[in-house]
């Protein structure tokens, strides 16, 4: 039985724009009607995701607040609900699959080929994270993993003739309409590796939350008067902020 695109999303928790991604790689089955996507119900993974993704705004403010500052660009409600879910993160048995479903729509994820990946590394429109920060413990040379700008990917794909791949990828590009401060914070970090969805991934991105949970002690709300960092600025500048 065919099920639209969105009903598919539902079913998995993630945003419409991953179960998109996921069609595209081939992870559903799923074909192309009237410009339409129509999915086969019996690929849908049986267990749903943890829970609901965030908006990208939210999504990003979480990020920013598991640092132990602020996101000064939601409401004060919004902010205490985020420190809430990060309670929830901490105490939840297996904390890379909640995560990985609530920052589902930070970013476009797009599975790409180079022949030629040293230039991606020295690229500084990009910001190595995923399987590209040593953090992981996973890295592979001939592999990319980074975060680029919305406004930059389609010149970053030309100017290193980055073509779609599939499973067959050797980088994968995170397109969001900001670009994270460098080294990406653990929580992005930890959601990138869980994307990957491989048991090794998925057993660092667990150890990650634990070690930043261990470490959380300067999670707490921030005066009104912090300053902004680098992230908060770009967010002002991209319109995210309203």
């Amino acid at each position: 039985m065919d099920i639209e695109l969105a009903e598919a999303a539902r079913m998995m928790g993630v945003s419409a724009v991953r179960a998109r991604q996921l069609a595209r790689e081939g992870r559903l089955r799923a074909r192309r009607v009237g410009g339409r996507w129509l999915v086969d119900a019996a690929s849908v993974p049986s267990a749903p995701r943890r829970g609901r993704p965030m908006s990208p705004r939210i999504a990003w403010a979480l990020v920013q607040i598991s640092r132990g500052g602020s996101a000064d660009w939601i409401e004060p409600r919004e902010s205490y609900r985020l420190r809430k879910a990060l309670d929830r993160l901490v105490a939840d048995d297996e904390p890379e699959l909640l995560l990985r479903s609530w920052l589902a729509a930070r970013a476009e994820r797009g599975l790409l080929s180079a022949s030629e990946v040293d230039a991606l590394h020295a690229d500084a429109r990009l910001v190595l994270s995923g399987l590209s920060d040593e953090r992981s413990g996973l890295s592979a040379a001939a592999n990319v993993e980074a975060y680029v700008r919305a406004e930059d990917a389609d010149a970053v794909r030309r100017d290193h003739l980055l073509v779609d791949a599939g499973s067959n990828a050797n980088v994968v590009l995170h397109v969001s309409p900001l670009l994270p401060d460098r080294p990406v914070l653990v929580l992005l970090l930890a959601a990138d590796l869980a994307d990957h969805d491989g048991p090794r991934e998925l057993a660092r991105a667990r150890e990650l939350i634990a070690g930043w949970a261990a470490s959380r002690t300067g999670a707490v709300a921030s005066g009104p008067g912090e300053s902004a960092t680098p992230m908060t600025a770009r967010l002002r500048d991209d319109g995210m902020t309203g």
